[in-house]
């Protein structure tokens, strides 16, 4: 997909279907009518599509239009919020202007420079000139009516205005890339992306399975997987650089701006090499037993803070015995099975997680699984986002990965 259509050609488009009339909408963009229809033949036909049916009723969007307009709406209303919060961070009430006004140019500049060290680098990935990325970041700082940036020892970086700003281009930028590439999917083109966050537990059944699915049914998908801790992947779905997140759920601690989706809850077990020595000692009966037995061993723990760490705090709690000493923490799902193949450390993990060395006898679960240790494992998305239809087909080949690995519909 390489044919897109500038902002303030979208800003049009998105008025006319609003309005239903090119009289209207040039009135209420204080353009004239022929400017206005101008823009809406450019783009059908860089699109090649066509966006509206002109009648005796008025101008009312096709399909295609209705979908352009409805992303091209939603990346206005995000830019009206940043401004909005410009506002309270000491922005006069002239700043209302800016999500009227921006360019595509200006917002690109924000994103690039948050994403590299330097202007220079920043201006290499958008392929442009230094001084021109610069004036770009000058005009978006003049239409958000307060400063962006501060200069701090290691070089400039987005204040806190610059970060708020920021998020609601990054999400804005996103809403009018699914715009484009729905109506290119319609025109028989490739390029639709879908971005998944995958925390430990999805990464070895779960998220695979599902791209698998996903890219059986339809090729012309281009997936990408990024894996990192819970506030890392986070951070990433509301810069809107994944579209969800896989993995662990933190029911009522989560972020109010998310929404949650629990697929299947998860219990832990404990699992050692095969040949391990713990399995040569007869298994005793019982929880706080078969504690007891496993607490002389050396254990990998996960990360402080997450819900596994706690489910681990937890069992040996409820079985009044106190926690083993933990010689490792790792939240890398390979860091944990290589220790565990490679000497006589323990584990808590999800069966999922070690599923193909138990089933080729590398490994073993040697308790479990373990009742007080349930955790709802799931999707978390921004409470405000709506998917793509890219994203809504990998969500449903996700559901029904979930479905062959668990047994629960």
């Amino acid at each position: 997909m390489t044919d897109t259509v500038p902002l303030r050609v979208l800003r049009t488009l998105a008025a006319v279907a609003e309005t239903g009339s090119v009289t209207r909408a040039a009135r209420a963009l204080h353009q004239s009518s022929s400017s206005v229809s101008r823009a809406v033949q450019s783009a059908e036909a860089t699109l090649d599509i066509r966006l509206f049916d002109r009648g005796a009723r008025g101008v009312l969007p096709t399909a295609a239009g209705e979908v352009l307009a409805m992303r091209v709406t939603r990346a206005m209303q995000l830019l009206r919020a940043a401004a909005d919060g410009l506002q309270l961070r000491g922005a006069p009430a002239s700043v209302a202007a800016l999500p009227r006004l921006v360019s595509d140019t200006s917002l690109q500049a924000l994103a690039a420079r948050s994403a590299h060290l330097t202007e220079s680098a920043a201006a290499v990935a958008l392929g442009m000139s230094q001084s021109a990325l610069h004036q770009a970041l000058g005009r978006l700082e003049h239409l958000a009516k307060v400063q962006l940036f501060e200069r701090t020892r290691i070089g400039t970086r987005l204040n806190e205005s610059g970060r708020w700003l920021l998020q609601h281009t990054q999400q804005a930028l996103a809403e009018i890339r699914i715009g484009h590439e729905e109506l290119a999917r319609w025109r028989g083109l490739t390029g639709r992306q879908v971005s998944i966050g995958s925390l430990p537990i999805a990464g070895d059944v779960l998220v695979p399975r599902a791209a698998a699915l996903a890219l059986a049914a339809q090729p012309d998908l281009r997936l990408a997987v990024k894996d990192g801790t819970y506030d890392a992947l986070i951070d990433m779905l509301r810069a809107a650089d994944i579209d969800f997140v896989v993995g662990p759920l933190r029911g009522v601690s989560a972020a109010p701006d998310l929404v949650e989706e629990v697929l299947f809850v998860d219990r832990f077990v404990a699992v050692v090499r095969a040949g391990h020595p713990l399995l040569n000692r007869p298994r005793r009966k019982g929880v706080a037993a078969q504690l007891k037995q496993m607490v002389a061993y050396p254990w990998i723990g996960a990360l402080p803070g997450t819900p596994a760490q706690r489910a681990f705090e937890r069992l040996f709690a409820d079985a009044g015995i106190a926690p083993p000493e933990v010689s490792l923490q790792a939240h890398s799902t390979a860091v944990v099975r290589s220790v565990l193949l490679s000497g006589d450390h323990i584990a808590l993990v999800s069966p999922l997680q070690v599923r193909a060395e138990v089933d080729g006898g590398l490994l073993v679960h040697a308790c479990g699984p373990f009742v007080g240790t349930e955790r709802a494992i799931g999707i978390a998305q921004r409470r405000d986002a709506l998917a793509s239809s890219a994203c809504a087909h990998v969500l449903a080949c996700l559901r029904q990965a979930t479905v062959e690995a668990t047994g629960n519909k």
